[in-house]
């Protein structure tokens, strides 16, 4: 039998082989979306009308779910013929979606990151950037791109947010390898697409200044202190002054980035920065 494997780390649909399987119309996508994030798990009819349709439920209420339901059920069944292949369950209190032998974008992922993790504190830094980059292969786009609805709308932004940290942690093991000039094409990028993220900042200061071009690193700095000053009203935070101090003192280099600035985390999970008030 062909395993069936679901993508949400960009459009949501499913194949089997190399068959799109039509998960039907947004609404019912957003219902699986559900499903398919709380896999193996059984979930209230009350929880898919509040994450799809938030504070605007309908009048008709949970007579919305069971149609969707039973098209989805029927999408996987004429398409699977497999067992052990996913399948929607229906009880008493609500849906389950068993995935089986089922595999996910990520789950793939999430795996790759798990095994940068483990390369990273074997010391394999070169072995952990290649597995960061193939986790980074799972991504065909926005997730869960055109999917409406509170569920979506906040899942979107906790997957982003995985991989910004990921693109984040691979830079990272880069300049920790000695490869700044390599990275600071795509620092360059990603400080432009997400201006007001510190450690992508820090980081192309640090390439910078590896490479020479300690000019062009006063004016990262530079920059980013107006834009946290215009955007938020805030000053940076003592990471960032403890940066632009080392980089005065001339000892801004990849290994101090790696070891005083940032608090160590697993690659994927997400660190919260804050920025200090102004007065």
């Amino acid at each position: 039998m062909t395993r069936v494997r679901f993508h949400a780390l960009g459009p949501l649909h499913a194949e089997v082989g190399r068959e799109w399987l039509d998960l039907g119309p947004v609404r019912q996508q957003a219902v699986f979306a559900i499903l398919l994030f709380n896999a193996d798990r059984v979930v209230t009819p009350a929880s898919i009308l509040q994450g799809v349709w938030g504070c605007q439920i309908p009048a008709t209420g949970a007579k919305l779910i069971p149609p969707y339901i039973y098209r989805l059920r029927r999408t996987l069944q004429a398409a699977c013929g497999d067992p052990d292949g996913p399948a929607i369950d229906s009880s008493r209190i609500g849906y389950r979606l068993r995935l089986g032998s089922a595999r996910t974008d990520v789950a793939d992922f999430d795996e790759a990151m798990e095994r940068a993790a483990v390369a990273e504190a074997a010391g394999d830094l070169a072995g952990a950037a290649v597995l960061l980059a193939e986790a980074e292969q799972s991504w065909t786009g926005e997730p869960l791109a055109g999917l409406t609805g509170p569920y979506a709308e906040s899942r979107r932004q906790h997957l982003l947010e995985r991989r910004i940290v990921c693109l984040e942690h691979r830079l990272e093991l880069h300049l920790r390898l000695g490869d700044c000039r390599r990275a600071i094409p795509a620092l360059t990028a990603l400080q432009t697409e997400y201006p007001l993220r510190e450690r992508l900042a820090i980081m192309l200061m640090t390439a910078l200044y590896q490479t020479g071009r300690q000019g062009e690193a006063m004016d990262v700095f530079g920059a980013f202190r107006t834009r946290l000053a215009t955007e938020l009203g805030v000053e940076p935070t003592p990471t960032l002054f403890a940066a632009y101090t080392s980089m005065l003192r001339g000892d801004l280099g990849p290994a101090v980035v790696a070891g005083r600035f940032f608090r160590r985390t697993r690659p994927g999970s997400t660190v919260t920065r804050t920025c200090r008030p102004r007065r």
